[in-house]
């Protein structure tokens, strides 16, 4: 099994409208697609949205395609149930990505730098293929390719989570910060450069898989 993630660079003359709003809107960072049934005409969405609610309502209401649509407030954003008619742009990607020997993984995030970022998984010639297949005007970076993996949080240590756990409950990620190093490592029960090192190297994991940048 191999696995990539890409970063696809669509036109703007070619983005969907509600990606297009997402680029277009200083209050929205970033529109993500958590699952997706792809397989009719109609293509049924559960997203999950950074930024303004009440400015990407007004937005998808617009947007002739959608079939119907509702939010409900999450911890970070908001979620969006959609179910929309596929253009024939939006049906060209599911033709040239959805084969039997790839998958594409969720989540896919849609980000205001007008690119998708998806991870794909399969045979590398087929996952070739699949790219290949895209329209000419896509442009195609791959942010890595190897073996898959899930997220960051499951390649840091016990030790390291341990770590940022005591770092949150003791307030260190607060702004301004409500307790330093020391309080961290007294947590911990180690020196405190024991503590920065292992916060270093848990922050440095989750920072890479933040930017996509293979560890």
């Amino acid at each position: 099994m191999h696995a990539a993630r890409v970063a696809l660079r669509v036109p703007p003359d070619a983005l969907h409208p509600m990606h297009a709003f997402v680029c277009d809107s200083p209050d929205v960072d970033r529109e993500t697609i958590l699952e997706r049934d792809a397989r009719g005409d109609v293509t049924t969405l559960l997203l999950q949205v950074d930024g303004d609610r009440e400015g990407y309502e007004a937005a998808i209401d617009q947007v002739p395609q959608v079939v119907e649509w509702t939010t409900t407030a999450a911890d970070d954003g908001f979620y969006v149930y959609v179910r929309t008619a596929l253009r024939e742009r939006e049906a060209g990607y599911r033709d040239a990505l959805d084969r039997e020997s790839v998958l594409v993984v969720p989540p896919v995030e849609l980000r205001a730098d007008r690119t998708v970022r998806q991870t794909m998984v399969g045979h590398s010639d087929e996952l070739t293929a699949a790219l290949a297949a895209l329209p000419d005007d896509v442009a195609v970076d791959v942010l890595w390719t190897g073996r898959y993996r899930r997220d960051a949080t499951r390649r840091l240590s016990d030790r390291q989570r341990e770590a940022l756990t005591a770092a949150w409950d003791c307030g260190y990620y607060e702004t301004p910060s409500e307790a330093g190093l020391a309080a961290v490592a007294d947590h911990l029960g180690c020196a405190t450069s024991t503590a920065s090192d292992l916060l270093r190297r848990a922050e440095r994991r989750l920072v890479a898989r933040a930017l996509d940048e293979g560890l």
